[in-house]
């Protein structure tokens, strides 16, 4: 990492006139898989809230606001995969729907 880059290897803005089109193109797709690794860990951390705490899930409201999303947001935002991968994570299964 150069003095003029980003903890993360990027390019500050005030230097995107420098890049080659094809290193430019390159950041883009670095950020992106970036924000694709953060969406999925949210989503796991989102079903993990909704799915896996005792003796009742944090409320949508409280994780709505945290993870910047509307209620309705939080609800369809992680999938069954999220929760698997949740569930292979912890080594338990999601606690009972009583």
């Amino acid at each position: 990492m150069t003095a003029r880059e980003s903890p993360t290897g990027h390019k500050p803005l005030a230097e995107l006139d420098d890049l080659t089109s094809d290193d430019f193109l390159g950041q883009l797709a670095a950020l992106r898989k970036q924000r694709d690794e953060i969406d999925r860990r949210i989503r796991a951390y989102l079903a993990y809230a909704r799915e896996f705490t005792s003796p009742r899930p944090y409320t949508l409201a409280s994780l709505a606001e945290a993870a910047g999303l509307s209620i309705s947001g939080v609800r369809t935002a992680y999938t069954h995969a999220d929760c698997a991968a949740v569930t292979r994570a912890l080594g338990r299964e999601p606690r009972s729907r009583s």
